[in-house]
């Protein structure tokens, strides 16, 4: 029986982007600007990074929105936001420790004119990547990151 996560909004880039993350999870500075960093407090394991792009002034952004990710195979479209979602996965050595990288891109639209694509990441030691506990994290983020909203903000 999975246990019921308490889950608290975010809104950030000036409220352009909103979506849920757990409770438990805490802001820390990421160092780059431009990116957000979550993570439990002092984790061994689970770093969950965002970044946005957004493009004002597109004449057809749906159009324009499906030719950015017609250029991947892949893509499912979110029934509830329709957001375009592209999701890969990587493996990489960053300072001597071997890490896993989980991704997606999550494409919208916001009328009348712009283009938004996050960039959503969750970094795990690559030792943990079959631990219980981040493949429960991973598919949570998967059922919540398609549902993020893109927002118009004056």
């Amino acid at each position: 029986m999975s246990k019921v996560r308490r889950l608290d909004e975010v809104a950030i880039f000036n409220q352009r982007l909103s979506f849920l993350i757990p409770h438990e999870w805490i802001e820390v500075d990421s160092g780059d600007v431009g990116t957000y960093l979550y993570q439990l407090p002092d984790p061994p394991s689970g770093w969950f990074r965002v970044s946005l792009v957004t493009t004002k002034g597109v004449a057809n952004p749906v159009e324009r929105l499906r030719q950015l990710f017609s250029e991947s195979g892949n893509v499912e479209v979110n029934e509830t936001t329709e957001n375009l979602i592209r999701r890969s996965e990587k493996d990489t050595v960053e300072d001597g420790y071997r890490l896993h990288i989980y991704y997606w891109f999550i494409g919208g639209c916001v009328a009348p004119d712009m283009v938004c694509e996050a960039v959503f990441s969750y970094t795990v030691l690559a030792d943990w990547l079959d631990r219980d506990e981040t493949q429960s994290e991973v598919r949570l983020l998967n059922q919540l990151i398609g549902k993020a909203r893109f927002n118009a903000v004056e």
